[in-house]
């Protein structure tokens, strides 16, 4: 995943919002009643436009420097967006040999990996049948050991690109052949996941089942393999299942349903473009846009004295995002909310901020702690 620069400004909390902002001004649960003071001082000092524009999308009118809020900072702590994590579960039954499958879908793995897009992914690789990952054994550790191991990818061309190096050699290694056991490496993926997870909490991990059949050895029944993905989301591991021609596109809907995920289908006609297609939305579905709240070294903190602000890279004005109540509340112009209005630990950006935000690579985002939130 490309990462962004964050800074996050912690000021002495309850020395930085305006002498009038904390009266009849203060925010109400929704975010509405800003004052229309909070961005000036009640002394004739300069006047700070944090929240510039009615949408919270405004800059400061001294040409796009840093408004008045970075005087409430006394440190700056460097963090990125949360990393995304992805273990492909990938189908090489004897099946996959039909029609180019195995060809074109493995070329589209190939084009994932290697797309500058995706530097920073995180990826794990497994291939099933394979080993005893098969239909007769059944064994879930087997299919918790990934062929090629969790590593980030970067914008290099392999072999530069060690990740992507490693990931091609186990692609060219395989053949198809075999049956195709869902349960147990759909099993194998949510167990790594969710141990990956715990071990590297502010991650997000999803798992990618891909296959062109229905289960075959193992456990068959839909519903218990749906309830192995309901398992990994109890986790907060989300499951998503990509099906070539010859799976079952009710099954697989099943799956990724229950494992908060959705379902893409690629038919015989595009199968390389398709399958691509699809890694890429999942990829940029998940794109993490959080951010962990770091704690203060100086005062308590105060949810009610965070905002957050953008600056485009190459030059361009600081614009500051209005703060909504949650994701439902997001609309067209954006924004960002907490994960827990009552003990919030992440500021989450919404969807339209998120895919602005992800599309300039050279970007830097800034949570400034200690001055009064402007709504959106």
């Amino acid at each position: 995943m490309r990462s962004l620069s964050l800074v996050c400004l912690l000021g002495l909390l309850a020395a930085c919002a305006p002498p009038s902002a904390h009266g009849d001004s203060a925010l109400d649960d929704d975010g509405a009643g800003a004052s229309q003071n909070q961005g000036g001082s009640n002394d004739g000092g300069s006047t700070s436009n944090q929240g510039g524009s009615p949408n919270g999308f405004g800059t400061g009118g001294d040409g796009g420097s840093t408004s008045n809020t970075m005087e409430c900072a006394s440190e700056a702590i460097e963090a990125e967006l949360a990393p995304l994590t992805m273990f492909i579960t990938f189908d090489k039954s004897g099946s996959m040999d039909d029609n180019g499958k195995w060809t074109n879908a493995t070329t589209a793995l190939k084009t994932f990996f290697g797309d500058p897009g995706a530097a920073e992914l995180e990826v794990a690789l497994r291939f099933f049948p394979e080993g005893q990952c098969n239909e007769n054994s059944c064994d879930v550790g087997a299919c918790a050991t990934p062929n090629v191991n969790v590593g980030a990818l970067t914008v290099d061309a392999a072999p530069t690109d060690a990740q992507e190096a490693a990931l091609i050699a186990a692609i060219d290694s395989q053949d198809p052949n075999g049956a195709t056991p869902i349960s147990a490496a759909l099993e194998g993926a949510i167990d790594w996941s969710t141990a990956y997870l715990q071990s590297n909490p502010m991650h997000k991990v999803v798992v990618i089942l891909v296959t062109d059949g229905e289960p075959n050895g193992c456990d068959e029944n839909i519903g218990a393999i749906s309830n192995i993905a309901a398992s990994g989301l109890l986790d907060e591991v989300v499951t998503y299942t990509v099906g070539l021609a010859g799976s079952n596109e009710g099954q697989l809907q099943n799956i990724a349903t229950a494992g908060g995920g959705a379902a893409f289908f690629v038919g015989n006609g595009n199968t390389e473009d398709e399958l691509l297609a699809a890694l890429q939305a999942i990829r940029g579905e998940q794109l993490a846009c959080e951010i962990t709240i770091p704690e203060p070294t100086e005062g308590d903190f105060n949810p009610d004295l965070v905002n957050v602000t953008f600056t485009p890279g190459g030059g361009g004005a600081e614009q500051t995002f209005g703060k909504v109540n949650d994701e439902a509340s997001c609309g067209s112009s954006g924004g960002w909310y907490y994960d827990d209005n009552a003990n919030p630990t992440m500021i989450i950006l919404c969807p339209s901020t998120c895919e602005a935000v992800q599309g300039d690579g050279d970007g830097k985002i800034e949570v400034v702690l200690g001055c009064e939130t402007i709504p959106a």
